[in-house]
């Protein structure tokens, strides 16, 4: 037992590495079964993005006006991630609105170049989630800890659940065929467990963004047959928008 426990932690370690800028656990070469093991740490990850932005927004709130401050939390969520949800939300953007084929749309996601629908993904996505966050903070800044948790609990879902249909042989396509139900549950009683801290609202958010996730991986299926690497970082982005918004709603109502 304790031999796998030191296996998941270093797992946890690799994984924060892995889908961030924290230099942690870049020190071994990883396996597909360990990619595999990723989506149950993904709402972990998230409580530590969570610790940060809320830490940061402390220090911004006082100095800068709510959107300003909100902007500042927001943008270092997109660098501390590496960009990739965004990117992957702007590929989907660009491939689900280009009405054209589902293997024209996959060469669309592999495409570096960004499309007008992937620009005004990215675009309405930073200002919603600004407005939210300078909304949301004043009031609940303790739910800018839980926030990356809601999101990334979907990302899991849609690992767990989906199958891989990029023709690359590499990392997203590990983690979907490697997971399973395991790595689910793990995620998921992590974000309710955590999400119990912050009482109703944050319950049905937890509860909201899971059945998000749901529902995007059939939407993925019905779009592609499947997942890519891009449609995770979508799903991570889209559930990061609606969770914020959804919380914001509960909260008013259980005041």
């Amino acid at each position: 037992m304790k031999i796998e426990f030191d296996e998941y932690l270093k797992s946890f370690w690799r994984c924060l590495g892995f889908i961030s800028l924290i230099p942690t656990g870049r020190d071994t070469l990883l396996t597909p079964e360990e990619f595999g093991r990723f989506p149950a740490f993904y709402p972990v990850v998230g409580l530590v993005f969570g610790l940060m932005l809320s830490v940061l927004w402390l220090l911004t709130a006082p100095i800068l006006p709510p959107r300003a401050a909100a902007l500042v939390v927001v943008a270092f969520l997109v660098i501390l991630n590496r960009g990739f949800h965004i990117d992957g939300l702007a590929d989907a953007a660009d491939a689900l609105f280009s009405h054209k084929s589902r293997e024209q749309k996959l060469l669309i996601m592999k495409d570096s170049r960004q499309g007008t629908f992937g620009v005004l993904a990215i675009v309405f996505n930073i200002i919603l989630k600004v407005e939210m966050v300078a909304l949301v903070a004043p009031v609940a800044p303790w739910a800018l800890i839980l926030w990356p948790v809601w999101s990334r609990v979907a990302g899991s879902i849609i690992v767990v659940r989906g199958r891989y249909v990029g023709s690359e042989t590499g990392l997203g396509r590990w983690m979907v065929e490697n997971s399973g139900p395991r790595e689910l549950f793990f995620a998921a009683a992590f974000t309710l467990l955590v999400s119990l801290a912050g009482g109703g609202a944050a319950i049905l958010t937890a509860l909201s963004a899971i059945f998000c996730g749901l529902a995007l991986s059939w939407v993925w299926k019905q779009a592609l047959d499947g997942v890519t690497g891009d449609l995770i970082g979508a799903t991570i982005e889209l559930t990061e928008m609606v969770s914020i918004i959804l919380f914001y709603i509960f909260i008013q109502v259980t005041i």
